[in-house]
């Protein structure tokens, strides 16, 4: 299965999602229904029920809303509940080290925004999830257990399988559920906290001897066992949801990890060490019975014989038929213990694009898993020079590398740039702009990219007046062009897209087209776009569309008839078609690139930017590591 396809299927099981929680509501209605016609009696209870079953639907469907709309936060909002504290790009300390390490390759290997990474240090489980509404507000969050007794390789299996799920359309469909479930939840949730209010009311009646004080709290005792016993139901209901949402989904990310990575044992072995640990998986924060379908493993919750994930048994069986049924013992590191380990290398040379006929290949499968390894993130990842590396990972010089990256390169234009940066951001931010422009003029697109979804973590740091001042300035160098000046405003485009899901709290798209039909005149003026891009005259471009419409009734567009604004709206239509409309465009595209057997690096750029901005994560097109310059 591809991107495209598991997330049409992921958009499709959100209908049945829906479903199943409407019967759940009308079903804790019934049982509310039931105990008071059982408590009070059949006649005195006909005027009860009605708005009993109001009240109760209310408090279900109020409370989901509420979650829903804190949900709308992104990934962010799940990993604070779940005590999770941001691991800052740049860290030192050596485990969080390499798991940021592990978290960007696999990124960059992905064609997806770097997420944040989130540590619970409190939880010594082995356990991991993956949080967002879409790749832009996605976290990934590992609990201290991992970092401690997790091999590199094993814990490269378990990031591995996170971002399955949010390539996979799951994560969003987990934060559906997360919000529905909570609802469903909440009547036990309410219970359960009258009736630890009790324990500290009880002590304070007895001491005062006030015959009143002790009735209300026995009111308050019997009203919080009554929601309880009633929130079971709820509950009951919510395991089963989430039990008929994850399970098979696991088996997925399993395999998906293992296609990942080229390494089964790294997912199998870290399953092996949950099997044989006391404590497990098992997470210990109050909020994680809302989240555990989420998690990598069982987070230890009690689920009513409805298990969110499969048995660890079966799941290491499908990844390594030949175990032996035995899991493995695993330890603490000994306390100061060496970290020496082997540098990472910087790799000299940028990587060879994609040839054209390899590309044209690799379009039918577009989206595959098998086009998505992490040793490609891996090799891109160590090629970038230190000094890149770092600078996207710090706060004021990540803002005057994406400058740099936009800064035009015609003497005449760039004068005017300069004067404007040096009065909205500061003599220093231009001069590294400038020296940020220079580093990177010549680098593979592939780099280019990677560099832009290093710094998205660091971007998503700035205060809002920072964010508002960043956006403002990218903008303008993008108009000061005074012309369509393609890569730069695909670029900014992609960049405050992944910028504003995080500042603006804006939860899921809604999906307004199904049909390729329907967005014809909107993928003529793009495939016209990169026809023409890649084209030596206008007979090139013409035939290059030719081969990217074959079927269409359409007429290409020369790119001097586009403006920005016309770009930005398609670009806008696309991003709010289904997985299947987009994998079409993309591929048309592709086709159109690919027709005279090379894809150069401009235009590498501008597909994975197309794909980008319209939501589609898309690896890069290399095919090596050999000496190439644009």
């Amino acid at each position: 299965m591809d991107f495209f396809e598991a997330q049409e299927q992921a958009r499709k099981r959100t209908k049945w999602l829906v479903l199943w929680f409407v019967l759940a509501v009308i079903g804790v209605v019934v049982a509310v229904d039931a105990l008071i016609f059982f408590v009070v009696g059949g006649g005195e209870a006909v005027g009860i029920l009605i708005p009993a079953s109001i009240a109760t639907a209310g408090v279900i469907l109020a409370s989901s809303g509420f979650k829903s709309m804190q949900l709308n936060g992104g990934g962010e909002v799940v990993a604070k509940d779940l005590g999770g504290r941001q691991v800052m790009p740049g860290s030192t300390d050596f485990e969080e080290k390499r798991l940021l390490n592990i978290v960007e390759e696999m990124a960059i290997a992905s064609g997806i925004p770097v997420p944040k990474v989130f540590l619970m240090d409190n939880e010594e489980g082995v356990n991991a999830f993956a949080a967002g509404t879409e790749p832009s507000n996605a976290v990934i969050g590992v609990t201290r257990g991992c970092l401690q007794r997790l091999s590199r390789e094993e814990l490269a299996g378990v990031i591995a399988h996170e971002f399955s799920h949010i390539l996979n359309g799951d994560m969003r469909l987990n934060m559906r559920l997360m919000g529905m479930v909570f609802g469903l939840l909440v009547l036990s949730i309410i219970g359960r906290g009258m009736v630890e209010l009790l324990r500290y009311q009880s002590l304070s009646s007895r001491r005062s001897s006030n015959k009143e004080g002790g009735s209300i709290v026995l009111a308050l005792f019997l009203v919080g066992i009554g929601l309880i016993v009633i929130g079971s139901l709820g509950v009951f209901f919510g395991r089963m949801i989430q039990a008929a949402v994850s399970r098979q989904r696991e088996f997925l990310a399993d395999a998906s990890a293992v296609q990942f990575t080229r390494n089964p044992d790294g997912i199998s072995g870290a399953l092996k060490k949950i099997g044989g640990l006391s404590i497990g998986s098992k997470i210990k924060s109050p909020k994680a019975s809302e989240a555990s379908h989420m998690f990598f493993s069982s987070g230890g919750m009690f689920s009513f014989g409805l298990a969110t994930h499969p048995p660890l048994e079966v799941r290491i069986k499908k990844i390594e038929q030949s175990w032996d049924g035995k899991f493995s013992d695993s330890q603490l590191k000994s306390v100061a213990e060496s970290h020496a380990k082997r540098g990472e290398k910087s790799q000299k040379g940028a990587f060879d694009a994609l040839p054209g006929v390899a590309m044209i290949g690799a379009l039918a499968e577009m989206g595959a898993e098998s086009r998505r390894s992490v040793e490609t993130g891996e090799k891109i990842h160590r090629a970038l020079a230190p000094k890149l590396k770092a600078a996207s990972h710090d706060r004021g010089e990540s803002q005057a590398l994406i400058f740099g990256l936009l800064l035009a390169k015609d003497e005449a234009l760039i004068s005017s740039e300069i004067s404007f940066l040096r009065e909205s951001a500061g003599e220093e931010a231009t001069a590294l702009a400038l020296k940020w422009q220079e580093e990177v003029r010549g680098l593979h697109s592939a780099r280019k990219i990677a560099l832009i979804d290093l710094a998205l973590p660091t971007l998503r740091g700035l205060s809002e007046s920072e964010y508002r001042r960043f956006l403002e300035i990218t903008r303008w160098l993008i108009a000061s062009d005074r012309e369509v000046n393609l890569f730069e405003f695909m670029i900014q485009r992609v960049i405050e897209r992944h910028l504003v899901s995080h500042f603006e709290r804006r939860g899921f798209g809604k999906i307004r087209y199904t049909k390729f039909s329907k967005l014809l005149n909107e993928a003529n003026l793009l495939v016209s776009t990169i026809a023409e891009i890649g084209a030596g005259n206008e007979a090139e471009a013409v035939a290059a569309y030719e081969a990217g419409t074959e079927g269409w009734i359409g007429e290409f567009e020369k790119q001097g008839t586009t403006s920005l604004s016309d770009l930005d709206e398609v670009l806008n239509r696309f991003d709010q078609a289904s997985p299947m409309v987009k994998k079409e465009l993309l591929v048309s595209c592709g086709k159109a690139a690919a027709r005279d057997g090379d894809l150069s690096n401009r235009e590498a750029e501008l597909l994975r930017s197309i794909a980008d901005a319209i939501g589609c994560p898309v690896p890069p097109f290399v095919d090596g590591l050999e000496e190439t310059r644009n």
